[in-house]
């Protein structure tokens, strides 16, 4: 048993107990220390140390020191509870309500509700305490009885009367910084859920149901906590006052960057904004949801191609996060500026905003800069540790929670290993601090690499994977508000067809709203706005910065002088391979059409063309994600060096998809030997079917059997190869191949065409054949004949072609007036089985 301070007992954890034990002092308002635990708050700021000053860091265990716990009564310096229990009590029983015992309106009563009113009358400059005040007040000016424990709840009252004493104290001189004004927000979000948690009865007075007496202590334990972290911030800031000037000074040695925060006045050279309202509205919801989770990773990275707005979202966070006091510090890169592209800058700056967000973190870091001066201008792992997680682990129970920090745009930072290094004692240290980390950047190689390391300790949003229709809605919605300004107004229609020119880029989006802006002062914007809806891919001027953003990612991707000279010829080929890619193709296909022999380096060549190609995390399928970015590498006036000639590599794909078919489409996989077949090697029944008279429906396990025995690159080239056929010079070299193909292979083509119900893909491929080949081309061999003579007459699709009898008809085989023999006699067994097949299938 335990005694209060006028000798009544009380059980022990009680909820006096609980409220005394952090909070015993001396009889002093802010107690002294002992002479051998000197203040480390005064010795980072001066060169003596000075006896009496309060203890608020504690120089021997790295953290904040708080007075010991004493048998002593708690006095007015308590900077720290609200009540453990209810609130607010019946004075008649209710159902569900706490039951009630005598009045208790006794001086100690009279003390709180007085004191509550003072607070609330001296903190005009901390409105939020105010408001806090003002909550407490309206909970505890109904209670008439104490449920239980009478003593605990006249012990609370005293408690808080000695706390509202000493705050009283702290507000005649207010010094608000960032840090002190997210505390009190903490407190009066706090009164408000226990204010929340009562229910009015008829006399006007709270009352608090017995369902919620925990979730009300609760509460009162978070506002125990945040009074603790408010005292040490008024004290540290009291104390402060007298070295400030030093504080700047040696801050100011750390050379922050000014230009890096999200709303410098370097943000408005580089147009950044917040998000139009209504817009994104998914996306910082799901980021809200990480802010306020207690349960989740330190960092989070949100990455996307360029342009799909990720500073925009970023900038919009930081204004949020700072209208909540959490935003401890931003970092915004750039390419525009040198400092704010220099990644040994950004701890630096990190550190300095944070001093000036926290009093106590101030004069913390002022400590370890008066021993290391220099520390600014070190490695990175030594600035972290010096300048963030030291001082850090010293007051983290003086910070508030859910502090953010956020980086955006840490891909435009000109020193790739020097990223590398940041990322890896960020994870390295970033658990350790009370700090969390919203991190941006295009999925570039250093970066994304790093990030994938260990996907539990961080939390990832990949913006180009989210839904095409919620961020076509979203970028509607940003034309009409941008478009405002133009009279008449755009259409619906227009507006949806901005939209959708725009797809998943913001900046493509943009971009199109400050073209027609710029015609404000120059010429009419309503005719700009046709300009654009007549858009076409020449249209140069109209794409000047989306020019230079794909300029810029591609200097860096294939900067040659980081690579070997077969690397970089390796990213130009996947490049090429996927820029002109009929359909988003896997990294197996990509190696087989660029004629790269292992697909592992397709991998590493993909890596730093994160920015303009898209890889989806659910298929792996590779593909661009605008069609802003093949326009621009046709254009030779757009894109100068890395223009691609759309003819030249035609040809190149359709002579590697021509070498698939051949390797591929002859390979007996299965072993299997045709009794119709010349060459055992030449492979029909690819999938190796029992019999041509059942439908593939009723085949067991058809569908497994056709994936496994055609590979997607034989798929893709048997479907894509007389598209770039098409678009490709007739050299002698494409006319073999096509030959070949057709003499020795059709009907293999034919049968894989039909086993992935792709017939129809087929026969246009033949006409758009057909077209190649005339006019201007002496045809030579049957086979060609056939396509040149019989394709012409198909003009009803694939149905005529499922009449075994047009195709083996004797008129059709007659080559300039002769029977083809030697060509009927090796094409019509195999024409037999395929028409059987494909009589079963039609």
């Amino acid at each position: 048993m335990s005694l209060t301070p006028g000798g009544s007992k009380v059980k022990k954890g009680s909820i006096r107990s609980f409220f005394r034990s952090p909070f015993s002092r001396s009889s002093s308002h802010l107690s002294t220390p002992s002479t051998s635990s000197p203040s480390s708050v005064t010795q980072g700021l001066s060169t003596s140390d000075e006896p009496g000053a309060p203890d608020v860091v504690g120089r021997s265990s790295g953290t904040l020191a708080l007075p010991s716990s004493t048998s002593e009564r708690p006095i007015t310096s308590h900077l720290a509870s609200a009540p453990s229990t209810v609130s607010a009590v019946p004075t008649d029983p209710h159902p569900g309500l706490s039951p009630t015992k005598k009045p208790i309106m006794n001086e100690v009563w009279t003390g709180l509700h007085t004191s509550l009113q003072g607070l609330g009358r001296v903190s005009a400059g901390f409105p939020h305490l105010a408001s806090a005040a003002s909550i407490l007040l309206e909970c505890f000016d109904g209670i008439e009885t104490a449920a239980r424990n009478q003593h605990d709840y006249e012990d609370l009252a005293r408690e808080l009367t000695n706390l509202n004493e000493t705050l009283m104290e702290h507000t005649k001189t207010p010094s608000m910084t960032k840090c002190i004004s997210s505390i009190t927000l903490e407190i009066k979000q706090q009164a408000e859920e226990i204010k929340n948690k009562a229910t009015h009865e008829a006399t006007g007075r709270l009352l608090v149901a017995k369902k919620d007496e925990e979730d009300v202590i609760r509460h009162y334990r978070r506002i125990q906590s945040s009074f603790r972290r408010l005292q040490i911030n008024m004290s540290a800031s009291a104390l402060s006052i007298a070295n400030e000037q030093l504080a700047n000074t040696r801050l100011e040695a750390l050379k922050p960057v000014e230009g890096a925060t999200y709303d410098s006045s370097l943000s408005s050279t580089v147009n950044r904004r917040t998000c139009t309202e209504g817009t994104r509205k998914q996306v910082l919801s799901t980021i809200d949801e990480w802010l306020l989770a207690t349960d989740t990773a330190t960092v989070y990275w949100m990455n996307g191609m360029a342009g799909t707005g990720k500073t925009t979202i970023a900038c919009t966070f930081s204004e949020r996060l700072e209208h909540r006091e959490r935003l401890a510090a931003s970092f915004f890169c750039t390419r525009t500026s040198a400092d704010c592209r220099n990644v040994t800058r950004i701890v630096p700056t990190i550190a300095y905003q944070l001093a000036r967000y926290s009093i106590p973190f101030q004069s913390a870091l002022c400590e370890v800069l008066g021993k290391e001066p220099d520390v600014g201008s070190k490695t990175a792992e030594k600035q972290f540790g010096y300048l963030l997680r030291d001082p850090l682990l010293k007051v983290k129970d003086a910070m508030p929670n859910n502090l953010v920090v956020v980086i955006d745009a840490l891909d435009e930072c000109e020193d790739r290993t020097g990223v590398e290094i940041f990322l890896d004692i960020l994870f390295r240290y970033a658990k350790d601090v009370p700090l969390r980390f919203f991190v941006t950047s295009r999925p570039e190689p250093e970066i994304y690499q790093h990030m994938m390391l260990d996907v539990k300790a961080r939390q990832a949003m990949h913006l180009h994977d989210i839904e095409t229709s919620l961020v076509q809605a979203d970028i509607e919605l940003y034309l009409k508000e941008e478009l405002l300004f133009v009279t008449p107004s755009p259409t619906s229609s227009q507006i949806k067809q901005l939209a959708e020119r725009s797809g998943n880029l913001f900046i493509y989006a943009a971009t199109l709203v400050r073209y027609i802006r710029f015609g404000k002062r120059f010429t009419d914007p309503q005719q700009r706005l046709q300009s654009v809806l007549a858009l076409t891919p020449e249209s140069t001027k109209k794409h000047a910065e989306i020019d230079t953003l794909y300029t810029a990612i591609l200097e860096s991707a294939l900067e040659e002088a980081r690579m070997e000279e077969k690397e970089a010829e390796d990213v130009k080929l996947v490049l090429r391979t996927v820029l002109f890619a009929q359909e988003p193709i896997s990294v197996e296909t990509i190696a087989a059409l660029s004629g790269i022999d292992d697909p592992q380096r397709v991998t590493f060549a993909l890596q730093p063309l994160r920015s303009v190609l898209h890889q989806s995390e659910d298929t792996k399928l590779v593909s661009t994600l605008h069609a802003s970015f093949p326009d621009f590498m046709l254009s030779r006036d757009r894109s100068k060096s890395f223009f691609c000639d759309i003819i030249s590599h035609s040809q190149l794909l359709a002579e590697r998809c021509f070498a698939i078919m051949k390797g591929q489409l002859q390979f007996n996989i299965c072993e299997l030997e045709s009794s119709f077949v010349p060459d055992a090697e030449l492979r029909f029944n690819i999938c190796d079917l029992e019999t041509s008279f059942i439908p593939d429906a009723q085949v067991e396990e058809v569908q497994a059997r056709i994936n496994n025995m055609i590979p997607a690159s034989l798929a893709y080239a048997c479907r894509h190869w007389p598209n770039y056929l098409g678009t490709s010079h007739k050299s002698d070299e494409l006319i073999v191949m096509l030959d070949e193909l057709l003499s020795d292979q059709l009907l293999f083509w034919i049968e894989v065409l039909n086993l992935r119900r792709e017939m129809v893909i087929g026969i246009e491929g033949l006409l758009k054949t057909k077209d190649w080949l005339n006019p201007g081309i002496t045809v030579h061999t049957p086979s060609l004949h056939i396509v040149a003579r019989f394709l012409p007459k198909v003009k009803h699709g694939a149905q005529e072609l499922l009449d075994a009898n047009t195709w083996r008809s004797g008129a059709e085989w007659k080559l300039d007036g002769r029977q083809g023999s030697s060509c009927t006699s090796y094409l019509e067994p195999q024409f037999q089985y395929t028409f059987d097949r494909l009589r079963v299938f039609g």
